[in-house]
């Protein structure tokens, strides 16, 4: 496995629909990268499906996680907008580089993968509900946006690109240049 080395750590946050595909890349990715990775639903089982002990043990791992410096990648809170400010917040106080992953599937595949496959863990009340409470996300927010029906080669490859894209780079002095070429959610403007 591979260590992740960039500039600043980032705190990776999994953005999308029941159903998109945002635990199975997060769950390769970070294993693929050999990072921390904090998954909410698995923490949910641990806990006995108590919402509030769920909550308190992300926190602790995810406080834990943050003293180590390395990159972090999340897999639970985000689809609202006060729960990405807090991230945000976090971020900004650690000295982490937040980027939300917004996994994009279309309804009737998201639907099918959460409520009627095989393994599916929801109801289909529990599914709208959650679709309900969605918040989508803004222009202002720091996102990456990946297909859900890609594979996990090409969406990595996409993430990877965005990192690497944040890093500062040493350049000699050449001059004044005439344009500036600079990152901005995944597409290069002049």
């Amino acid at each position: 496995m591979k260590s992740l080395q960039l500039s600043k750590p980032h705190l990776l946050v999994m953005v999308g629909m029941p159903g998109s595909g945002k635990s199975t890349f997060a769950a390769q990715f970070a294993a693929t990268f050999n990072m921390p990775f904090v998954n909410y639903a698995e923490l949910h089982d641990v806990a006995g499906g108590d919402i509030n002990l769920t909550y308190r043990l992300a926190d602790y791992l995810t406080d834990q996680f943050i003293r180590t410096g390395q990159t972090i990648i999340i897999d639970g809170p985000g689809d609202k907008q006060s729960d990405r400010k807090e991230i945000l917040k976090l971020a900004k106080e650690h000295g982490y580089v937040p980027l939300f992953i917004w996994v994009q599937t279309e309804p009737a595949t998201t639907e099918h993968r959460a409520v009627r496959q095989r393994g599916a863990t929801m109801s289909k009340a529990e599914y709208d509900a959650r679709v309900a409470e969605f918040d989508y996300l803004t222009n202002a927010e720091p996102v990456l946006v990946i297909s859900g029906k890609h594979t996990y080669a090409s969406q990595a490859r996409i993430v990877l690109k965005r990192l690497v894209a944040t890093r500062p780079t040493t350049q000699p002095n050449l001059g004044p240049s005439p344009e500036r070429i600079t990152p901005n959610r995944g597409r290069l403007i002049r």
